[in-house]
């Protein structure tokens, strides 16, 4: 078997799961951080 015709595979793989995560930890990492009374109350009806 010849490892090296999985390494295609394997870098859409990487490259997808990159395409889905480094926006999310950019966003929380360089997204404003504004803490206000009411987002942090408790939601009753």
């Amino acid at each position: 078997m010849n490892l090296d015709q999985y390494l295609p595979v394997l870098l859409f793989i990487l490259v997808g799961d990159g395409v889905g995560v480094v926006p999310q930890v950019l966003g929380r990492l360089l997204g404003p951080v504004r803490p206000d009374a009411e987002k942090n109350s408790p939601y009753e009806c």
